[in-house]
């Protein structure tokens, strides 16, 4: 959506010559969405009433468009620490930079260094949402 702008143009072929070239250059909006691949359709059509002109058999092209506006996530703390007895430690994951236009889940998991799951904590596994009303 409003990722380039739509244009409705007349190429004009001069008469003479064997084969003519035109180029229509469709212009390329760079949002700050990330969206993924993106497409559209540039389509070739006839006037009504130009009995003349028949369409070739590449009458339709596609244009994909690279979105180029990752979305990064992290941590908002690179080491936490806890004391046993205490009950838990909270892990803060937030969204670095990036606009959403849809929702995105992230998994955040543990893995076992020097403490173990079987005697100093317990296993977390769990899927986390952000949301496309998100920015930042």
């Amino acid at each position: 959506a409003g990722d380039f702008t739509a244009l409705s143009q007349t190429l004009t072929l001069p008469p003479g010559g064997d084969q003519q070239l035109q180029t229509l250059t469709v212009q390329i909006i760079d949002d700050s969405i990330a969206e993924g691949m993106e497409s559209f359709s540039v389509e070739l059509g006839v006037r009504s009433g130009d009995t003349e002109v028949v369409l070739g058999e590449i009458s339709t092209a596609t244009v994909m468009i690279v979105d180029n506006d990752g979305i990064a996530i992290g941590f908002t703390q690179a080491r936490q620490r806890a004391s046993e007895g205490t009950g838990g430690v909270p892990v803060t994951v937030q969204m670095l930079s990036g606009r959403l236009e849809t929702t995105i889940t992230v998994r955040m998991y543990t893995v076992d260094g020097v403490a173990t799951t079987s005697d100093d904590y317990r296993a977390v596994d769990m899927n986390m949402t952000f949301s496309s009303l998100m920015t930042t």
